[in-house]
């Protein structure tokens, strides 16, 4: 093969024709794009052609805000020193679907376990109550992990630092 051939399995680079996506690059394994700006139109797990979705709040703090243990003082501190950031990101339709099945999973198991409450309840078995305890908790767990895309890790005026990006994706951006 010759120098100048493309590399047949390289990823695909992303198409920015009619996007403003100036900012938009890649830290290692951390895309950082601008608050003011959005991503190119391709998928941020598989880097195929994409539908835009909607735009996204993400929020962020820092993390040693965590220390402030007491779940009330939390919770109130939270609300003032978080940044939060809206990007518009695209999902290919594999994607979309996985995120779809996922939601709907957590649905049917959180309500099996809502039918293991009722049921520990007409029979007074603690064992089954504490399972379907289990069993919700899960459910819940299941929804945030299907409803989250991208994981903010920073957030200030100018950028947003995004982790769970495909490496497809982020290979078709320019690097720093």
């Amino acid at each position: 093969m010759t120098p100048t051939s493309p590399n047949p399995y390289s990823a695909p680079t992303a198409s920015f024709d009619g996007v403003q996506t100036g900012r938009c690059r890649r830290e290692g394994p951390i895309l950082v794009a601008s608050t003011t700006e959005h991503l190119p139109p391709r998928c941020v797990k598989c880097n195929a052609p994409a539908a835009m979705d909607k735009p996204r709040t993400f929020e962020w703090h820092h993390p040693g805000w965590y220390l402030l243990v007491p779940l009330v003082v939390y919770v109130i501190v939270g609300r003032f020193v978080r940044k939060k950031a809206t990007l518009v990101l695209g999902l290919c339709d594999q994607h979309r679907r996985r995120r779809l099945y996922l939601s709907l999973a957590s649905l049917a198991v959180f309500f099996s376990g809502l039918a293991g409450l009722y049921l520990s309840a007409r029979s007074g078995n603690s064992l089954l109550w504490l399972l379907s305890c289990l069993v919700i908790l899960a459910s819940l767990l299941l929804r945030i992990a299907a409803m989250r895309v991208l994981r903010p890790v920073f957030i200030d005026r100018h950028d947003i630092r995004l982790t769970g990006c495909g490496p497809a994706f982020l290979d078709s951006l320019p690097g720093r």
